[in-house]
Order: structure tokens, then C-alpha cells, then sequence
């Protein structure tokens, strides 16, 4: 049987995504604070990577390289959390 006719297999079936919160210093060397989703993965890559951005609703860039201090993840329905 086809998985995607599966009841609660749909896209609207998701579970949400973890947020998090995080500043970095962008490359005008302003601070930005960003509130986004993104993969677990992409975290542990480091480095420029893109993001989902919550707020402005659409995809954005978030350099890890310059993180300023640690990034909070927001699961929903539990407390916040720090992570990297």
C-alpha cells in the first residue's frame, strides 16, 4: 500500500520542528538574533548554513562561526533548552 494514503501520513500530519534561538554577528558586524528551524545536521556542520526564519518567514543564512554565546532550542511543549 502506498505510504502517502496512509491516515496521519500526509504533510499536515508533521511533527513541529524544534526551533531555536541564537545572535551571531553578521558580516557588517552587526548582531542579529534569529529565531529558526533547521535540521539537527546542518547544526553540526558549522560554518554559513541556511536556515528557516520564523519570524520573517522565509529562508535566511545564520553563520555559526560567529555565534555569540550558545543557541537555545524551543521544543514545543517543553522547557528551552541550550545546545552547540
Amino acid at each position: 500500500m502506498d505510504s502517502a494514503r496512509l491516515p496521519g501520513r500526509g504533510k499536515g500530519m508533521q511533527q513541529p520542528k524544534t526551533e531555536y534561538v541564537g545572535t551571531f554577528i553578521k558580516a557588517t558586524g552587526a548582531a542579529r538574533t534569529m529565531r529558526f528551524v533547521t535540521s539537527p545536521d546542518k547544526l553540526r556542520s558549522g560554518g554559513l548554513i541556511t536556515v528557516f526564519d520564523v519570524e520573517k518567514r522565509s529562508l535566511r543564512r545564520f553563520n555559526l562561526a560567529t555565534l555569540v554565546g550558545r543557541l537555545t532550542a524551543l521544543t514545543p511543549g517543553a522547557q528551552p533548552s541550550f545546545c552547540a
